[in-house]
């Protein structure tokens, strides 16, 4: 479970940590060692412990021995984690992250995991074979008394042999969870984020960050797509904004539409893209390929439309253009920019979100 992520339900909990990577097993922290840590391209944090529940009192003394490991890391700096990953892999979090699919920004990484360590904010994980008596009042008591900024799941992982064959199944599915709601308020440079339980916290929002959002709220502020079908993404501080297809793998991510900001190679671009290990969804995306090379009709909706892969090998078909960054963080001419994200983003999904879905049906 620790290697195959993705059977992982963390979409269902939030769909933030959706992408979260394996980092290493056995994290070393003064309270003991963590099971699992995992970590997203944008530097979230989750945090897993791994049980059987052949004893009863398993139950609060994992929830215990997690909120240590969470306080213990709270305390730490980028540095620290960096220092305890590399002590079990010989490589930086950085360089585990950078290889799974996806686009990862060296410096959104490391800023990101750097400002969540400083304020506690993690997924915390509990995982078992049997999960059932007491978890609500568990996860009751940690909402109530709990000081630290973060969600707790409890996963019950359901296991199966398959007759006169060594193969597992399993069948991860969420028991209960905490609620963690932020309300965020923007003003000038300063974020303020406060929730129901904590006291408000202050923390200085980077310059690209800043930029990000500004053009996220320009873009998609008033926008929809002319299929009505997906849901218009939310405005973020992210360089991308995701808006999975209904029906597909890994609950509606094993395709996906990405329309992002690229830094490094002075882009913006949009694109469809499908997760390695979910092989209908492979299928459709080289047929919605084969379509276009047909010169279908669809081929004349998306007319420039041109096919890529990112520096990890993951397909892309979508749209991209140039773009100058001044100083390397805001758009020279934001709002050419802002209009050719919004009629592409549009163009893109209206004419392939409702073919995705028809080809899965068909399948």
């Amino acid at each position: 479970m620790f290697r195959h992520a993705d059977i992982l339900p963390l979409a269902e909990i939030d769909p933030a940590y959706h992408n979260s990577v394996p980092v290493c097993v056995e994290l070393g922290t003064r309270a003991g060692s963590a099971d699992a840590l995992y970590l997203t391209p944008t530097g979230r944090i989750v945090l897993a412990e791994f049980k059987l529940w052949r004893n009863p009192d398993a139950r609060r003394e994992v929830v215990g021995q997690i909120l240590d490991y969470a306080r213990v890391l709270a305390s730490w700096s980028y540095d620290d984690l960096d220092r305890e990953v590399r002590n079990r892999t010989k490589r930086s979090p950085f360089d585990i992250v950078s290889e799974a699919p996806g686009e990862v920004e060296e410096h959104i990484f490391v800023d990101g995991v750097a400002r969540r360590l400083k304020r506690g904010e993690f997924l915390l994980l509990i995982i078992g074979d049997g999960i059932r008596e007491g978890v609500q009042d568990i996860v009751a008591y940690v909402q109530e008394h709990s000081g630290l900024r973060f969600n707790l799941a409890f996963i019950e992982a359901a296991v199966f042999r398959r007759d006169d064959s060594e193969d597992l199944i399993i069948q991860p599915r969420v028991l209960a969870r905490t609620e963690l709601v932020p309300r965020t308020i923007l003003i000038r440079k300063t974020v303020l984020e406060e929730t129901d339980d904590d006291p408000v916290v202050e923390h200085e929002a980077s310059p690209i960050e800043d930029e990000n959002e500004r053009f996220w709220r320009a873009v998609l502020d008033d926008f929809a797509f002319d299929d009505p079908t997906p849901e218009v993404p939310q405005p973020s501080s992210s360089a991308t904004a995701w808006v999975k297809v209904e029906g597909s793998g890994f609950r509606g991510w094993g395709l996906s539409f990405g329309a992002f900001l690229n830094r490094s190679q002075s882009g913006i671009g949009t694109y469809l893209t499908w997760r390695a290990g979910f092989p209908e969804e492979g299928r459709v995306f080289d047929e919605i390929i084969s379509a276009l090379d047909g010169n279908e009709p669809l081929a004349a909706v998306l007319d420039g439309c041109k096919r890529w892969t990112n520096s990890t090998g993951q397909p892309r078909l979508g749209f991209s253009r140039h773009t100058e960054f001044v100083d390397g963080t805001a758009i020279r001419d934001l709002e050419e920019a802002v209009e050719w994200m919004r009629e592409h983003f549009n163009r893109l999904v209206t004419a392939l979100h409702p073919e995705c879905r028809r080809r899965l049906r068909q399948g």
